[in-house]
């Protein structure tokens, strides 16, 4: 499990002016949501962006640190629920946290990492990762960075559905089994499925139709 701190304060002032104002002084406006109800916080830039780098690709708790409405040093638990980014500048502009109680079970997304060669793609198919994260149920303390997806024995054509992927002990996947975790499939599958799709949803008068266009043409020529 992935752990990192992060200092904040209580953040007083809301609203579109004082935000802007905020991220002029390096300060991200950030939300905490949970059993503790919600709580306005400023985050370093700076900070924040380092911890991103740190945990970008994985799951992570973050450690929030900030001083309380009574002046005293508080600590919270939480997960990234959300982080918006300017579209332009690449910067970030707010932080949804979504606060975690120790000793309680949590749900969270985990990212989906596969491991090993693929002998479908050494035979000319393209690996394809469907589900890139994973909702899982799990105590803070076994929270996983990331799911590993063992993809040494797919050939093309089959696919590994969440069902057959092995959870981490204490940890319980809640995303649809049946849903298709990674496929391989051949290199122009994509290509030849569209083509067969049109090909059967075409009404067999404009099928016709077609054709004869084509011998048209080929008399012309």
């Amino acid at each position: 499990m992935k752990q990192v701190r992060l200092n904040a304060s209580l953040r007083t002032e809301n609203g579109t002016a004082a935000a802007k104002r905020f991220r002029l002084a390096g300060k991200i406006p950030s939300v905490i949501y949970g059993e503790s109800g919600v709580t306005h916080l400023l985050v370093d830039s700076h900070d924040f962006a380092m911890a991103w780098r740190d945990i970008a690709g994985r799951a992570a708790l973050i450690e929030l640190h900030h001083g309380g409405e009574d002046g005293k040093d508080e600590s919270q638990f939480a997960i990234i629920q959300e982080a918006q980014r300017n579209p332009r500048t690449d910067a970030f502009e707010h932080i949804d946290f979504k606060e975690i109680v120790r000793g309680k079970p949590m749900e969270s997304e985990v990212p989906v990492i596969t491991k090993g060669v693929c002998p479908g793609v050494k035979n000319g198919g393209i690996l394809e990762v469907h589900a890139d994260t994973l909702e899982v149920r799990c105590r803070p303390r076994d929270l996983p960075e990331s799911i590993t997806v063992d993809v040494t024995q797919l050939q093309i054509g089959r696919s590994i559905h969440v069902r057959e992927i092995t959870a981490p002990e204490g940890v319980e996947i809640l995303t649809g089994g049946d849903e298709v975790a990674v496929a391989c499939v051949g290199a122009h599958a994509g290509r030849d499925e569209s083509l067969d799709a049109i090909a059967e949803d075409a009404e067999p008068e404009l099928v016709g139709r077609a054709k004869d266009d084509d011998e048209e043409d080929k008399e012309e020529d």
